[in-house]
């Protein structure tokens, strides 16, 4: 199954996670951004704000790989002031038709999973994500769940 790894980073958490699951399911890794800088605390507030927009002027450069190649497609995204990142979102609504057999990813700082969080995502998509993970990082990333969603993928 030919799989693509997907993601948006904004302190390289979130890469960290996804290039973990791209070597574990041998996939293709890309990085979509909207193009803002949103690096340093400036950066911080400024996400945080745009997570409590309903309509954050936010848009996805092109991308530069054909997500119709793929049989399989994982996406990535922190969780930015409890929701899923305006960036994530933003590329879940502007490419949901050519999404397919999908799985969500979301990397947070709280201890409990945001399964009610990821769970929304599925408005944003043309057909409900097939599965997901949730990934804390505030203590550091423990990669056991990591590498059991891995193994699930791959059998």
């Amino acid at each position: 199954m030919k799989t693509l790894c997907l993601y948006y980073s904004r302190t390289s958490l979130t890469k960290e996670v996804m290039t973990r699951i791209a070597e574990g399911l041998e996939a293709d890794l890309y990085e979509y951004t909207d193009g803002k800088d949103r690096s340093g605390i400036l950066g911080y507030l400024l996400a945080s704000i745009d997570s409590f927009r309903k309509y954050p002027e936010v848009t996805i450069k092109d991308l530069e790989t054909p997500l119709e190649a793929y049989d399989r497609i994982l996406v990535g995204m922190p969780v930015w002031a409890e929701r899923p990142c305006v960036v994530g979102k933003a590329f879940l609504k502007q490419y949901a038709p050519q999404l397919k057999n999908v799985y969500l990813i979301v990397t947070h700082m709280a201890a409990v999973p945001y399964t009610k969080q990821i769970l929304k995502l599925n408005d944003l998509l043309d057909t409900p994500a097939e599965g997901y993970l949730s990934v804390a990082t505030g203590k550091g990333i423990d990669y056991t769940e990591v590498d059991e969603f891995i193994e699930r993928l791959r059998s």
